[in-house]
């Protein structure tokens, strides 16, 4: 039977909420799961979603309700896009046709969604910090629950989650960490604590040892020997634990007792680990091993590709027919980015390229296959990766992070301090700059702000492929400090499916003057002795605006500058703009209100503009407003938040009628 054909449910039919699983036999538990993976992939073909990371954490999830009690006992989830099924056994299967659509069920947990949601979680590697903090609460106000931390191997590489671990150890208290462990983030999982995880799934030899010790020692229980005899025994076993590969070991010497490796798909056994440590107080963590993407064989065999997927994407039913040459997709964004990485590192052999496990999201496996001795995947590490370029363009490379801007938050202080400090030539690709269907914790609408306060950095943003490329381009051969260049996750305006660029009088990059900003359509107004209002468009809203200001039927049309320097202003053109006349001003950019680009131009007016002419010209920003941007459609939140074509030319026609 195909995988997309309608299954029977009757077992999650029943469910509406955990209590219904502890009445269920182990058989029931292991027909339920085989009913959730074919829920879920059949849901997520209509509505797109996490795919692998859901489908391999069932089992887990099935015994995580069945032994633990939410709301009172809390699991905090590590990346809420693995929490799916945690959703349907909570109450919200009835939604789950929503999933990630506008006004419907976040991709991700959220206490404003669930009871059953413990924290939000949209970022990785910060369960066990919550978990720690969560239980050092409950014992001071004498409360009686479990605090569950369930991370994987990938957020377990995170700097955070380390310190945490190591915290939990000291002051030891009662935290339970099941660790997921499946090899996999987004990409594969890179680095020494990957292959410490892969060592010890392969070594099961002081299991083996300590079984028999155990028994030994189970054995002379019956037997009378002296206090001297036992102490040898317990020596034996300790210096058995020291010496051997002892898997967890690790964590032993941290303070946190390791139980596992765990087959995470064997519901009973799951159930059993999760039963064996319910009561412990002291921290434990439980390791279990699974396959992402189990049960759907396509995301089996490529969990990086069905790690996220579109709508539609999955494979066909058997009866439909496969176009065997279909259309080559638009170019993004990130297809552009690493192809310009790529044709600048022909000639720049020191230029390298880094990001923190974010190497499919943003295209940089091209660059990686390219040249694997200059690609450097860090995995969930912003912090390290900024700081170790910092490290390389101070000994002479020319390194490239590229990174997402929601990501970017987690490292400002490496910006600041071990970039911008010592103005090192960094230059940071920032992808996902402005709104993504994922919602408020993935939405990359503050680095224009936080970026742009920041001495020594160059902040830019491109109207189209061609200028992406022309601008890595020039930052890689010209830059003598830090550079970002922002760009968001849309199809690449100007480029075809090709490669080519259009507009361009050839396809090689070529150095260009990114500071400097480009009147695009000089205005035209039929009211006399004034100059027409003047657009600063920033980024991706050069187009937009563009498109908006094709739809005007009146006569007034305002000049309309592509604004692709956000630090520094281009203050020659302002200068410029004012003395000519100009005394309207409206500045559109894909960012928050507070802090932005707007803000910017509103500073420079109020100080430096005032020596060049009489009275405050009038500053009309176009921004994200001072709130978080739910999930949805990108459209439907450009739209929601004044930045689509329609809203943009009703806002430009209402200012021109003042």
């Amino acid at each position: 039977m195909h995988t997309l054909t309608k299954q029977p449910t009757s077992f999650l039919d029943a469910i509406t909420g955990p209590a219904e699983l502890k009445q269920m036999s182990v058989e029931d538990l292991q027909k339920l799961a085989g009913e959730i993976r074919h829920e879920i992939v059949s849901s997520l073909s209509r509505t797109g979603g996490h795919l692998a990371s859901n489908l391999g954490i069932v089992e887990i999830t099935l015994a995580l309700h069945r032994v633990f009690n939410t709301p009172q006992d809390q699991i905090l989830w590590d990346v809420g896009h693995q929490a799916y099924v945690h959703k349907m056994l909570t109450g919200r299967r009835n939604r789950f046709d929503t999933l990630r659509q506008f006004k419907g069920l976040s991709g991700f947990v959220t206490p404003v969604e669930s009871e059953h949601d413990a924290f939000v979680a949209g970022h990785s590697s910060t369960s066990v910090s919550l978990a720690v903090g969560m239980a050092i609460a409950r014992d001071h106000l004498k409360q009686d629950h479990k605090v569950i931390a369930v991370i994987g191997d990938g957020g377990l590489t995170g700097g955070m989650a380390l310190e945490a671990i190591n915290h939990l150890g000291h002051i030891q208290k009662n935290v339970l960490i099941v660790l997921n462990d499946n090899e996999m983030s987004i990409s594969e999982n890179t680095g020494g604590l990957a292959l410490y995880m892969k060592r010890i799934k392969e070594t099961f030899f002081y299991r083996d040892i300590k079984e028999k010790l155990d028994s030994i020692e189970g054995s002379l229980d019956k037997v009378q020997l002296t206090a001297g005899i036992w102490d040898m025994i317990l020596e034996v076993k300790k210096q058995a634990k020291e010496r051997f590969d002892t898997p967890g070991i690790v964590f032993e010497k941290l303070g946190i007792n390791y139980s596992g490796p765990i087959d995470g798909h064997d519901v009973d056994a799951v159930v059993q680990a999760f039963e064996a440590v319910k009561d412990k107080s002291a921290p434990q963590i439980v390791h279990l091993i699974t396959c992402k993407g189990k049960g759907y064989q396509p995301a089996e065999d490529d969990s990086i590709k069905y790690h996220g997927v579109p709508a539609f994407s999955l494979e066909p039913q058997l009866s439909e027919k496969v176009d065997e040459s279909p259309k080559p997709k638009p170019k993004t964004y990130s297809d552009v980015f690493t192809q310009a990485l790529i044709d600048v590192a022909k000639d720049e052999p020191n230029l390298v390229a880094i990001t923190p496990a974010t190497a499919e999201g943003s295209g940089l496996v091209k660059f990686g296959k390219a040249y694997p001795e200059r690609f450097f995947d860090v995995a969930i590490c912003e912090q390290h990766a900024v700081t170790m370029a910092a490290g390389m363009a101070k000994a002479g490379l020319k390194p490239v992070v590229s990174i997402y801007s929601t990501f970017l938050q987690r490292a400002m202080d490496q910006v600041i301090h071990d970039v911008a400090i010592l103005n090192l030539p960094v230059v940071f690709g920032v992808d996902r700059g402005g709104l993504v269907e994922d919602g408020e914790t993935h939405q990359g609408v503050f680095d224009i702000a936080y970026l742009r306060s920041v001495p020594n950095f160059t902040v830019l943003a491109p109207k189209d492929a061609a200028e992406l490329r022309d601008m890595v381009y020039t930052a890689v051969k010209e830059s003598k400090g830090p550079v970002a260049i922002r760009f968001p996750r849309d199809k690449a305006v100007g480029a075809t499916a090709d490669g080519e660029y259009s507009g361009t009088p050839s396809n090689q990059p070529r150095l260009i003057e990114p500071t400097r900003w480009e009147i695009l359509q000089p205005g035209v107004t039929t009211k006399k002795d004034q100059k027409p209002a003047v657009i600063l468009a920033y980024g991706s809203m050069v187009d937009m605006t563009r498109q908006a200001l094709e739809t005007f039927e009146s006569a007034e049309k305002p000049t309309l500058v592509n604004a692709r320097s956000v630090k520094p202003l281009d203050v020659s053109l302002l200068g410029e703009l004012l003395r000519d006349g100009h005394d309207t001003f409206i500045t559109i950019e894909e960012g928050c209100l507070s802090g932005g680009f707007g803000a910017a131009v509103l500073e420079w007016m109020s100080t430096a503009g005032q020596e060049i002419t009489d009275g405050l010209p009038r500053v009309i920003p176009i921004a994200i407003p001072d709130q978080f941007v739910e999930h949805g459609a990108r459209a439907i939140l450009l739209d929601l938040n004044g930045l689509s074509k329609e809203k943009i030319a009703q806002r430009i026609e209402k200012v021109l009628k003042k």
